[in-house]
């Protein structure tokens, strides 16, 4: 068997094992002590422990009806669920080695048979698309009444940045239908494309990203549950490889051991090249040299294809501009202009359009000081 994955042998099991998010954390943990579940948009960078936490706290919320009164769904997992898959019925799915199905392979068999009744009985005899199913596994497990009288149910939409403008519309009118039964939770990693309905309808808990001294101390404690020869410079190097990342930071941490030696700080930058880091690092270069329309190229496939948090990008172009050799007064200006556009995408600004701006200032400065 392969070793478990450290992100997740390390993921936390209660409230004080979170790291860096004591506002969010009390938050929810009074919420949750107090038996009170509003619709709730747990927002912040990816690995920062949003889904984790969603999850503590329906367990801790529902108690003994968490089995039958919790879904978790993966909104880009249910919007790229393909139409034929899901006309598969319960009766084939039950044909197939328990390896072979998943449960959302189970319920989406569910959700393609409700949605199908659903237009038959509105005269239409096609089947439904990708659309109307992700709006179907929502409203199923919404609409169904809850075992327990004194709990509501929770729905927990995970990547729900993933929800198009007229999904969103959609799931506004969802919630206020079935307000007195279930409750939504969102992660996110970001605001900007939201709805200010569904925004007002929801307690907004920021996840930001996890500092370099808290991250350090906690990356430590796993090298000494692992046995591993590490000094004080390879752990800052994989901290401020990360960006605030916990989940890459352990899972950069377990590459650059994978090999059983002692990990040092050449090691950690040798493992931390991913093709994310790559796709940045060309990006910026092609933005400095000039070639403005290449540089958006990449920028529209990391965040419209990809799917990178628009702070992981603004986070990376920050450390690769420290890296490079510019002048002192280009570099403080590249920099200001980095924190002015995070700014706004903190405000939840278009992040195409805010950091195709930077990039356009970045070339710029770079263009002047030559």
């Amino acid at each position: 068997m392969e070793p478990p994955l450290w992100s997740v042998k390390y993921s936390p099991q209660s409230w004080d094992d979170f790291i860096g998010q004591d506002r969010a954390i009390t938050q929810l943990r009074k919420l949750a002590e107090s038996g009170s579940c509003p619709n709730m948009i747990l927002h912040g960078p990816y690995g920062t422990g949003k889904t984790t936490a969603a999850l503590l706290f329906s367990r801790e919320f529902l108690g003994d009806a968490f089995t039958s009164n919790f879904k978790m769904l993966n909104v880009r997992n249910v919007s790229g669920y393909s139409v034929a898959q899901a006309k598969r019925d319960i009766k084939a799915l039950a044909k197939l080695d328990r390896s072979e199905r998943t449960e959302l392979d189970e319920y989406m068999s569910l959700v393609f048979k409700e949605v199908k009744s659903e237009l038959n009985a509105k005269g239409r005899t096609r089947d439904p698309n990708r659309s109307q199913l992700l709006q179907g596994a929502i409203r199923l497990f919404a609409s169904t009444v809850t075992v327990s009288d004194e709990k509501v149910k929770v729905l927990v939409l995970d990547e729900a940045d993933a929800l198009s403008g007229s999904m969103q519309q959609a799931l506004r009118r969802t919630m206020e239908i079935y307000s007195d039964v279930c409750r939504f939770i969102f992660t996110t990693p970001t605001l900007a494309g939201w709805s200010p309905a569904v925004i007002s309808r929801s307690l907004s808990l920021n996840f930001p990203s996890v500092s370099e001294g808290d991250a350090v101390p906690f990356l430590s404690g796993i090298a000494k549950k692992e046995n591993l020869e590490i000094d004080s410079a390879a752990l800052d190097a994989v901290a401020r490889e990360s960006g605030g990342d916990l989940r890459f930071a352990v899972n950069l941490l377990q590459i650059a051991a994978a090999d059983g030696r002692p990990v040092t700080e050449t090691k950690v930058y040798e493992s931390s090249e991913t093709e994310f880091v790559k796709s940045v690092r060309k990006m910026l270069d092609l933005a400095i040299s000039g070639a403005f329309v290449d540089s958006r190229k990449i920028l529209r496939n990391l965040l419209g294809v990809k799917n990178h948090s628009p702070g992981d990008v603004c986070l990376a172009i920050q450390r690769n501009l420290i890296r490079k050799r510019f002048k002192p007064q280009a570099l403080k200006a590249m920099l200001d202009r980095v924190a002015e556009i995070d700014h706004r995408l903190v405000q939840a600004q278009n992040p195409f359009i805010q950091i195709t701006a930077l990039l356009a200032s970045i070339g710029r400065i770079a263009s002047e000081t030559q």
